[in-house]
């Protein structure tokens, strides 16, 4: 006798009597020994151990159930999407089947195959994927910018006083992103026309000078972090740190 039998009968009654209300009588049948066959597909991947512990061996599951008709397809995916996984995992932990870390139970539909269904079997969990690191801002707090607040989405972010710089020829050799407008406030004076920028470096942002002649620095936890035009790696960010650019002064935020 099977060992999930009167689990089985018990989760076949509940995936029965739903599939009936939702689609039936006639779909319902036929639904229901689809998921009878895929339960007991499942059932032989459990394996025997050590003082006879049952494990299941695969941490993932993709199970394809094929439908010829696009219509047929919309019903397998609603029959079986949510509640397959669940049915699945309860009839392996009720018969006291040790299931893996990350276990999951993925359901797709496809067009074509050469059975009603088809599982493929993974020993990997899915793997959840990394959070996105949180794009930098700089906030103005002294002085005055067109804007109150940038977002640092550029590799490089150049700061400084006028939007443009050109040679003698005037040509463009230098656009600054935040830029602190020429004689609107006297902190702005302070602030070079190719004062600072901002780098993004394998995640990290990091202020370098760019040969200012009031120089930058990093107010950081009540001391105040010098940024020397020579040191090209520059002074990584925090978020709250202060940039000073001359007597002007932006707030990093991430």
């Amino acid at each position: 006798m099977s060992l999930f039998s009167e689990i089985e009968k018990t989760i076949e009654r509940g995936f029965h009597r739903w599939t009936e209300r939702m689609f039936g009588p006639a779909d319902s049948g036929e639904l229901l020994l689809l998921h009878r066959a895929i339960l007991a597909e499942v059932e032989g991947k459990v394996q025997i151990v050590a003082r006879g512990r049952r494990v299941f061996p695969f941490a993932r599951l993709v199970v394809t159930l094929v439908g010829a008709e696009a219509e047929r397809r919309t019903i397998l995916q609603a029959a079986f999407g949510e509640r397959l996984g669940a049915d699945i995992r309860a009839s392996l932990t009720g018969s006291e089947c040790e299931l893996p870390r990350g276990f999951s139970v993925e359901v797709r539909t496809s067009e074509a195959g050469l059975h009603a269904f088809e599982i493929e079997y993974s020993a990997e969990p899915v793997q959840a994927p990394a959070a996105p690191a949180a794009i930098g801002r700089v906030i103005l707090v002294k002085g005055k910018t067109a804007s109150p607040g940038y977002t640092l989405e550029k590799v490089r972010t150049n700061l400084g006083r006028m939007a443009e710089l050109t040679d003698a020829d005037h040509r463009v050799v230098r656009r600054n992103d935040v830029v602190f407008e020429e004689g609107a406030d006297e902190k702005n004076a302070t602030v070079s026309r190719k004062h600072a920028h901002i780098r993004l470096d394998a995640g990290d942002y990091r202020l370098c000078d760019d040969g200012s002649e009031f120089g930058t620095r990093v107010f950081r936890d009540g001391r105040s972090i010098e940024v020397s035009a020579g040191d090209r790696r520059g002074e990584k960010l925090r978020p709250g740190d202060e940039i000073y650019l001359g007597r002007a002064c932006l707030r990093f935020e991430r």
